[in-house]
């Protein structure tokens, strides 16, 4: 669907966009065959175009899918109304989004998940033109009997943005890939996220940011808290090209462990291939400390 004008402030949902061949809003509903040649056309070119690496989970997804959503928002309009996506649903599932924003284009998109399926399977694809701006916010909130993957593939042009921010409370096994390339000079790619477990589960996040060219910024900020036996996971990789000078780029990671059992993984890592550069990257890991829990419970406050 094409944007072509400014909406009201209030937020549209799109919801149940993996159940079988219906798109459902607050104020339409519209059909989508799934298995529209020029949805998996779209979505094809955009994952070539985005030259990404041959990845299992997103070929057998493109392979299954039972639904999805391709948006495009046209040159230079921007978009007011937060666009929400709701991706919760009962039974296993596949689905694709492709999000194109033509240059000098802006829109919010609110991507929710609540799985009680035993597998949700998504891929995402964006490309963002010249100066245009998405902010992706993600929240996810599934069973403890849920596994839920997401791959999220962006592509951003000169001074253009990319913003995500990330809420999730584990499942079984919850992964969260994200690939950005900053093609262009002036891209920037900002990336935020928490997430609290507790029980058994799961909570990973995989990111990759390639500074293609010279000249972009990307920063990242997660942060964990982790009870009972839970796990959570955060590895980030920031690859600066070859003649990419003027990269800025940082990245930081910090978990906190809620119990004896929890566990935190955390892997930062830095690939540089040119010299001018301002790179930075950090992690910490520790769990909460005796003095001050003693100085919470001396003053009412109960350590459960």
């Amino acid at each position: 669907c094409t944007s072509a004008a400014p909406a009201s402030k209030s937020i549209r949902t799109i919801s149940r966009v993996v159940l079988p061949r219906t798109i459902e809003s607050s104020t339409t509903t519209t059909r989508i065959p799934a298995t529209s040649a020029s949805f998996l056309l779209e979505t094809v070119l955009a994952m070539v175009y985005l030259e990404e690496q041959v990845n299992l989970k997103r070929w057998v997804g493109a392979t299954l899918v039972a639904g999805g959503v391709a948006l495009r928002v046209a040159s230079g309009v921007v978009v007011e109304e937060p666009l929400h996506l709701n991706f919760s649903s009962t039974v296993p599932h596949h689905a694709r989004v492709l999000v194109v924003l033509e240059d000098g284009a802006a829109l919010t998109l609110l991507e929710s998940h609540a799985h009680a399926a035993k597998l949700a399977n998504l891929g995402v694809e964006i490309v963002l033109g010249e100066k245009a701006e998405l902010i992706h916010l993600r929240l996810a909130h599934s069973a403890g009997t849920a596994v839920q993957v997401e791959d999220v593939a962006a592509s951003v042009a000169a001074g253009g943005a990319y913003r995500l921010h990330v809420a999730d409370f584990g499942a079984k096994l919850s992964r969260l890939e994200i690939a950005i390339a900053l093609t262009g000079e002036t891209a920037e790619a900002q990336l935020s996220g928490v997430a609290v477990t507790a029980d058994s589960r799961h909570a990973d996040v995989t990111t990759r940011i390639d500074h293609a060219v010279g000249n972009t910024h990307s920063t990242q900020l997660f942060k964990y808290a982790a009870g009972g036996h839970s796990r959570t996971v955060y590895q980030g990789r920031i690859t600066v090209g070859e003649g990419a000078d003027g990269t800025d780029s940082r990245q930081t990671a910090k978990a906190l462990l809620l119990s004896p059992r929890a566990e935190a993984d955390l892997k930062p890592e830095l690939i540089i291939f040119a010299d001018d550069v301002k790179c930075a990257h950090g992690a910490a890991v520790g769990d909460l400390d005796a003095e001050a829990l003693f100085y919470l419970r001396a003053r009412g406050i109960p350590e459960s």
